[in-house]
Formats: structure tokens, C-alpha cells, sequence
């Protein structure tokens, strides 16, 4: 992301970008790569499309903006003022898409839940993907602080979907848009007794625990 070649984006007229890091903690452990990737890059990305090359194609652009907005419920029109390193830069990152955007450059804004589900590389930071592998390898989910925070979820095939009927939509419907992505707001506990209810059909027992809070409460 870091170097990147505008001649990677000749004879391209769509671009799914979910390059970059892709939670918290990892922007928290390097805040300055973090800003580098997922801010500035994405930023010199957008910039390598028309009209900078000349190209007389129209580029449609799906770029993934997320952050943590505090207890209550939000839709795309929500004022926002995050906080942690993520969310910062993936606001710098919204805003530079759409200061860009053109006749040339439509991009789109798709922020997306927590998505779950399997994939040929698998992800255990994610709350539904992490509670099946704990409930399988260790027979015990731990709920810190009660498991009241709450989560948007989406599936990662509906998450693909939504990007490619994105790229396929009418201009006029999706350009300079943002779109939340997500199928349902659900409580971690809630989760836990999902994931441990549906281990029981096949035989496997699995216990709820109470855990302290963690130093940073996602919700």
C-alpha cells in the first residue's frame, strides 16, 4: 500500500480497496503505520485515478470506512468524532475519497459491521469467528464485564455482495454515498449463548464465565 504504482490502475474502471489494517489493537500497537496505510495511502490510491492520468474511463471506487461512535444507535448521517487510531485514520480516509470524487472518480463509502464467517485464511479477532474456535477448542466462552457491549454483525458473504453490487449499481444511486453493511446489532452475550446453544446440537458442552472488563471497551 505503501508503494503503490499508478500504472497498477491502467485499464481499470473498479476498485475494491480493503487493503490495510484492519482492527484496533493493530493500529493501536503501531499508530504511525496505521496512519501511513490506512490513511495516507488510500489517499495516494484515489489520487492515481483519473483524472491524474489522463484516462477517460470513470473509475468507481469502494472504499471501507469504520469507527467507534459510543453507546446508542447510528445511521450514515450520524456526526462522528473518533478516537482511537483506526477510526482516525479511516475518517481521514472517507473524507479524502469524497474530497476527490468527480466526473471522473466515483467512489463509494461502505462501513462495515463485524463481520463473521469461514474463509481459506481464517480470522480469531473477530467476536463471532473467536467465540466458535473457544467454544470448540476450549469448551468455555468468557463474557468480560457481563457481555452487555453491543455489535453490529454482517456475513462476510453478504459483505462481498455488497461490493459487488456496489461496482454494478447506477452512478446516480452509490456515487460520493455512504452505506452502513451489516445484518444485526447483537449483544456478546447474546453471541456466547448462540455459538454455545448451537455446539450443544451436536453434542459438545459449553460453559458461559464471567471476565473482568478489558482496558478499552469496544461497543
Amino acid at each position: 500500500m505503501r508503494e503503490i504504482d499508478d500504472a497498477w490502475l491502467d485499464g481499470i474502471d473498479g476498485v475494491s480497496h480493503l487493503a490495510g489494517l484492519s482492527n484496533d489493537p493493530t493500529a493501536e500497537y503501531n499508530p504511525e503505520a496505521n496512519w501511513q496505510m490506512n490513511a495516507v495511502a488510500t489517499e495516494r490510491l484515489a489520487e492515481g485515478v483519473p483524472p491524474a492520468r489522463g484516462r477517460a474511463i470513470r473509475v468507481r471506487f469502494v472504499g471501507v470506512g469504520l469507527r467507534r461512535l459510543g453507546p446508542g444507535m447510528f445511521d450514515e448521517l450520524t456526526a462522528v468524532s473518533p478516537r482511537g487510531a483506526y477510526s482516525i485514520s479511516k475518517k481521514f480516509a472517507e473524507d479524502a475519497l469524497l474530497r476527490l470524487a468527480g466526473d471522473d472518480f466515483a467512489p463509494t463509502i461502505l462501513r462495515q459491521g463485524t463481520v463473521y464467517g469461514w474463509s481459506p485464511r481464517m480470522r480469531f479477532d473477530l467476536v463471532v469467528n473467536t467465540f466458535v474456535k473457544d467454544a470448540v477448542t476450549a469448551g468455555k466462552l468468557y463474557l468480560h464485564g457481563g457481555g452487555w457491549q453491543w455489535r453490529p454483525l454482517v456475513d462476510v458473504t453478504d459483505v462481498a455482495r455488497a461490493h459487488a453490487e456496489v461496482l454494478a449499481a447506477p452512478l446516480a444511486s452509490v456515487g460520493s454515498e455512504i452505506f452502513n453493511v451489516m445484518q444485526e446489532n447483537y449483544q456478546v452475550r447474546q453471541l456466547a449463548m448462540l455459538v454455545a446453544g448451537s455446539l450443544s446440537l451436536h453434542g459438545r458442552r459449553v460453559t458461559l464465565e464471567e471476565a473482568p472488563l478489558p482496558r478499552l471497551v469496544r461497543d
